[in-house]
């Protein structure tokens, strides 16, 4: 090929490999927008009004768990996902409930309830209730009971996490300027107190609720307003997002690739969010200030560009062609 049509020839294939990066970019951009958070359902069941703890079944697809917070009966409501619609109850006994934030369920399908809220942090009776899940229809079940003191006092405590590997049990303090983990003891008893040992490091502030993924390997922190994503190894933060807008931001539970969040209220919404994305670093990756208007933009722009650009990528490709054509046959 003469080097002069080589000239033209070249600048045209990188225009236009550069025009298929930049489509690529965009498009990824736009999906990932497109990832956002979204009401899965809402709990339309009038007993439900101070949903505090919530645990997706490892045994009935589709269902998940949640209970009041205090001054409620001491029921545990099975719920389908999908729709919101209640599709069970379990009566609990075995101890008297007094202020219950959390739930969870281990690796053999044990729920366990956490009966350990304390805003005066006076109370002497926290303790963990534990009985298999029972799933849909109605039920009444005895629970063991497993008394809880802390090595540093009483604690107002809204957060447990369940290993689902190991069957390690965490829980984590509700503190204005951050909270304590405390690490429980591997094999609980009934019989006396069982002793939760604070770990090194602060927790976030204003924690509502946790849970650990699918494999053990994140746990996820929420507040009011924030998800944050631990390291269980060291408790270190890998990365924080904004939670959706939600009246008072109290539940959470892991789906396998997402977070299902809730609140408290009457028919209050269950909504789906991707799990922050985490940085090579241990550093809070900073959550996006993108404006709705900003956002509106970005979306909008995103096709002219992509046609301005093909178009030019194009023409200059085609340009080039004719002019080695045209060469050819003077």
């Amino acid at each position: 090929m003469n080097p002069r049509y080589r000239r033209l020839l070249i600048p045209g294939l990188l225009l236009l490999l550069l025009v298929i990066t930049l489509i690529s970019s965009l498009a990824n951009r736009a999906e990932g927008a497109e990832a956002g958070p979204e009401v899965v359902s809402r709990l339309g069941d009038s007993r439900i009004t101070e949903s505090s703890g919530l645990a997706l079944s490892r045994s009935h697809e589709g269902i998940a768990y949640t209970i009041n917070d205090s001054g409620n009966a001491p029921l545990v409501f099975a719920i389908d996902v999908a729709t919101g619609r209640t599709v069970g109850t379990t009566r609990v006994e075995g101890g008297d409930l007094v202020d219950t934030e959390a739930l969870a369920i281990d690796r053999d399908g044990t729920l366990w309830i956490a009966d350990t809220g304390d805003n005066r942090e006076s109370r002497a009776d926290a303790a963990l209730y534990a009985f298999p899940e029972q799933g849909r229809g109605d039920h009444t079940v005895t629970a063991r009971r497993y008394p809880i003191s802390y090595d540093s006092g009483s604690r107002n405590v809204e957060a447990l996490l369940v290993h689902p590997v190991t069957g390690a049990k965490v829980l984590i303090s509700k503190g204005l300027l951050g909270g304590t983990i405390y690490a429980l003891p591997p094999k609980l008893r009934t019989g006396g107190a069982n002793l939760a040992v604070a770990q090194d490091g602060a927790g976030p502030s204003m924690v509502t609720d946790a849970t650990f993924s699918a494999d053990g390997t994140q746990a996820f922190v929420r507040s009011y307003t924030s998800m944050f994503v631990l390291d269980p190894s060291d408790w270190s933060v890998l990365a924080t997002a904004p939670t959706p807008y939600q009246k008072q931001g109290e539940t959470v539970t892991a789906e396998r690739s997402s977070l299902l969040v809730g609140s408290e209220g009457k028919d209050s919404e269950l909504v789906r969010m991707p799990i922050p994305a985490t940085t090579p670093s241990s550093a809070p990756a900073p959550a996006p200030t993108v404006s709705p208007a900003a956002a509106e933009t970005d979306d909008q722009t995103i096709a002219p560009m992509v046609f301005v650009f093909g178009a030019v990528g194009a023409a200059v490709v085609l340009g080039a062609g004719v002019a080695i054509h045209a060469k050819r046959h003077r």
